[in-house]
């Protein structure tokens, strides 16, 4: 059970506990569901049951929908590929990292998706368009279904539960839509809902659903209305072009243990990459008012650096002290548009295609 308690919150939605946690309320549900059939048998109202749980789901359904697809809209899910990821290799990246440099990349086509599902989620909330908005949160589930089996992204289990949820709302409309499309005969949708005689009720049904749709609606836009704290001057990947340490000057030798070949600095963290490929990460805090630039180590919390610096443009100096002696380097900033992946654009005509 230790080990189970240290997976539960990484962030995955297919860990172990994830599994077993289905077959368990699986068990329990079929075992539920059979008991109540043997002791109630035909004293209960199942079609009222029926329409409850359509009208449940519907919902259930439509909440989940709207969080993921305002997430994808508000840029909060997939961001634009950062500096640390435009320095990683194709080699070094997993296949979840491709399919959110992929999204992050284009914004356009993230808003697409989570249109699709944020349009799918609101149609649930109506009994007239829940088979158009099953249909659409079918086609757009599909679509994230097969990118998280194919990339390994552990949502697998909670993203098939949903276009199964899909699957049983559209189901009461299935015989209708199939004799309307493929036979080419008249049909008309299921519209099963619970009858409100008095007046007083059908206000009421009004009311408490328009006020249910807003605080979902406000629920899941609110959670994503932050601004995102601007960048910092100094942010962007440094090449170090000179390497001065205590006397010596430092040649860009790539077997050399000690010599910087780059200075990443994003907004909280910050990467010293040496010539021979190893990396130090820290946690980063800069001092624009006395111009200095404090690095604090994520592996040792007493390992704590200390640079002056001086920005002109895109060059960065800076002076302070690294393993017990002095420091003194200069490095040349690499702006987001000199790589190739977010600095090529978009081009209505293309006479060749540009595949890298």
């Amino acid at each position: 059970m230790k080990d189970v308690r240290q997976i539960t919150n990484t962030g995955s939605g297919d860990t172990s506990f994830d599994y077993a946690y289905l077959v368990v309320l699986t068990t329990f549900a079929l075992t539920l569901a059979l008991v109540l059939a043997m002791i109630l048998r035909n004293r209960f109202n199942y079609p009222l049951l029926y329409v409850l749980t359509q009208t449940f789901v519907r919902y259930y359904l439509a909440y989940f929908m709207l969080i993921y697809g305002f997430v994808k809209v508000f840029e909060a899910q997939f961001r634009y590929p950062d500096f640390y990821t435009l320095e990683q290799t194709y080699g070094d990246s997993s296949p979840m990292g491709i399919v959110w440099r992929l999204m992050g990349l284009s914004r356009p086509y993230s808003i697409f998706g989570g249109l699709g599902e944020v349009i799918g989620g609101l149609l649930l909330f109506f009994r007239r368009t829940k088979a158009l908005g099953a249909l659409v949160v079918i086609a757009v589930m599909t679509n994230v279904v097969m990118l998280n089996f194919s990339f390994d992204i552990p949502v697998k289990l909670f993203s098939s539960y949903l276009l199964l949820l899909a699957f049983f709302i559209l189901a009461p409309d299935l015989s209708a839509l199939y004799h309307f499309f493929i036979l080419h005969k008249p049909s008309s949708l299921n519209r099963e809902s619970v009858v409100l005689s008095k007046k007083w009720h059908r206000i009421t049904h009004v009311v408490g659903k328009t006020l249910v749709i807003f605080f979902l609606l406000f629920v899941t836009i609110n959670g994503h209305s932050w601004m995102r704290k601007p960048d910092h001057p100094l942010r962007g990947i440094y090449e170090v072009k000179s390497f001065v340490l205590g006397k010596d000057t430092l040649p860009p030798l790539t077997t050399d243990t000690v010599r910087w070949n780059k200075l990443l600095l994003e907004n909280n963290f910050a990467e010293i990459r040496l010539m021979n490929r190893n990396s130090e990460s820290f946690m980063l805090k800069i001092d624009e008012k006395e111009k200095t630039i404090a690095l604090k180590s994520d592996r040792d919390s007493t390992s704590t650096h200390l640079f002056h610096y001086q920005l002109q443009k895109d060059s960065l100096s800076i002076s302070g002290a690294w393993r017990g002696k002095d420091l003194k380097a200069g490095l040349k900033r690499k702006k987001i548009s000199d790589y190739n992946l977010t600095g090529r654009g978009f081009h209505w005509i293309n006479e060749y295609p540009y595949n890298r």
